[in-house]
């Protein structure tokens, strides 16, 4: 009788529904052995508190749920993948070794030399956690000058009929397909938002608090208050939560940002998703099935953004990872060299918005989208942050961070610094569109209209700083060509002024009185 190969399971593997994993529950042969690495560098380091506790307790969660199922496991600590692997070798007959690709493939890289130097049979199969696969994005990027989010996005939604006119053939449903525009409401004063309760820590998490507590020291983030999914029934649980309380609103209110209310209408289901604990098609389905459910109380705009969130943009951000990732290490186009203000880490600083946001982070690891893009990224993009500055920071500071899709969105989208791979401009505003989307600015000591003086708003000021150090570049975008008109239209004491204030701005902001 042949030996069944041992089974690797990744950290943000953790998953029974899909994979090595699925097919050994449902197969009657004889069950594999289990391995799982708890890796010091299963994620970059330092890392938010929060974030290696929900890493740490979802794997050691997940290991007791695969031995309840009868399977063998062995769970090893050590500093490196090839270190823990090897030990699991020193321990026991390792001979063949079957694994789901890995999300970065540099760590596909790693496991293949490893599995070379030790003799050790490799398989890696498909990742099933995706959506899309590898050939379905191969054919619609090969005759492309271009690579846009929305024309993947419909392409894939058409071929998985998700919000599809019936018996029209390739026709959105409501005859739109992508309904961002009304997905820009300011929340009104006095909406009624549903609380999000934060789960109990589990016995495995209150354990790892206690670890992390020792270390927490050099790492970022609190640890009171922790509450997010580390197992698959609290994770199911946050999901539910969501499609029945928040995804009607979500839509309309998507880019909006409060003081009042933290989480506003968002899913928060991105780091159980990222873990493996949910699988972003049975997310979809269980979205879609609500939406067919309560078609007059959820509107189009909400469903179709929550699934553009997922089929589109996550699955588009997992795809360019793997055909860039090497240029996005050091790409620099705008030629960016500004330090990161050391207010990304403390919070301390008169802009209100960016107070609030970090604040917010250090307390839960997460913030919005727009809070991540249109604060924390747009603030960097205008001030000259070298990219990849950028990058870690990011990848240090959120629940959910993984380099597949925190580099993209930060190297790519937010900064801009391959001048366009993948989004046709950058993602830059001043004051008034945080004024517009948000309540930070009526309590700010900055004014969101002024560029000039003791309280003009960096955003405002800097945003022109922007154009004009890029005029030439972005003269020929047509998204950005009226922008540099305007500023180029302006009189030069007015420029000059606007110029000044910038080089104090950014001087404020190296020594931490901005």
């Amino acid at each position: 009788m042949s030996v069944s190969p041992h089974i690797l399971v990744l950290p943000d593997q953790l998953t029974d529904q899909v994979g090595p994993v699925f097919a050994a529950l449902s197969s009657k042969k004889m069950k594999s052995t289990i391995l799982m690495v708890e890796s010091r560098d299963a994620q970059p380091a330092p890392r938010h508190v929060q974030a290696l506790v929900t890493l740490r307790a979802a794997g050691r969660e997940f290991a007791e749920q695969l031995r309840a199922h009868g399977f063998t496991v062995q769970l090893i600590q050590a500093e490196t993948y090839e270190e823990g692997l090897s030990a699991a070798c020193a321990a026991g007959s390792v001979t063949d070794l079957l694994a789901m690709e890995p999300s970065g493939p540099q760590l596909t890289t790693r496991l293949r030399a490893w599995a070379k130097s030790t003799g050790v049979h490799l398989e890696i199969v498909p990742n099933e956690l995706w959506l899309t696969t590898r050939e379905e994005w191969e054919e619609f990027a090969s005759d492309r000058k271009e690579l846009r989010m929305e024309y993947w996005y419909r392409r894939v939604r058409v071929a998985r009929g998700w919000l599809m006119e019936p018996g029209a053939k390739g026709e959105p449903l409501g005859g739109v397909w992508n309904l961002d525009q009304e997905n820009r409401q300011r929340l009104p004063k006095g909406a009624k938002v549903p609380s999000t309760p934060p789960f109990p820590p589990s016995r495995a998490a209150q354990q790892v608090i206690e670890e992390v507590r020792a270390e927490a020291s050099k790492h970022f983030g609190s640890l009171d208050g922790f509450g997010w999914p580390t197992n698959r029934a609290q994770a199911l649980e946050a999901l539910e939560r969501f499609c029945k309380e928040r995804l009607a609103a979500f839509g309309p209110y998507e880019d909006a940002m409060s003081t009042e209310h933290d989480h506003l209408y968002h899913s928060l289901l991105s780091s159980a998703i990222n873990l493996g604990l949910l699988t972003p098609h049975e997310v979809s389905l269980r979205a879609l099935e609500e939406f067919a459910r309560r078609p007059k109380e959820i509107p189009l705009q909400s469903i179709e953004g929550f699934i553009r969130q997922i089929l589109g943009w996550r699955e588009f951000m997992h795809h360019t990872y793997e055909t860039f990732w090497r240029e996005w290490e050091t790409a620099n186009g705008l030629k960016h060299h500004e330090p990161l203000p050391g207010f990304y880490w403390s919070g301390e600083t008169k802009m209100a918005c960016i107070a609030r946001v970090v604040q917010k982070l250090i307390k839960s690891g997460h913030v919005h989208h727009i809070e991540r893009l249109m604060l924390l990224g747009n603030f960097a993009l205008l001030i000259g942050v070298t990219p990849q500055e950028v990058d870690a920071w990011f990848l240090e500071a959120f629940i959910d961070a993984h380099p597949w899709v925190v580099t993209p969105n930060v190297v790519a989208m937010s900064q801009f610094a391959d001048l366009g791979k993948i989004t046709s401009k950058p993602y830059i505003s001043g004051g008034a569109y945080v004024s517009r989307m948000g309540d930070d600015c009526s309590n700010c000591f900055y004014d969101p209209k002024l560029s000039v003086g003791e309280r003009a708003c960096p955003f405002t000021t800097l945003y022109w700083d922007f154009i004009d150090r890029h005029a030439e570049r972005f003269v020929k975008n047509p998204r950005m060509a009226r922008q540099v008109r305007s500023w180029e239209s302006r009189k030069e004491s007015v420029r000059t002024e606007i110029l000044e204030q910038a080089k104090l701005i950014r001087k404020r902001a190296k020594s931490g009185q901005l």
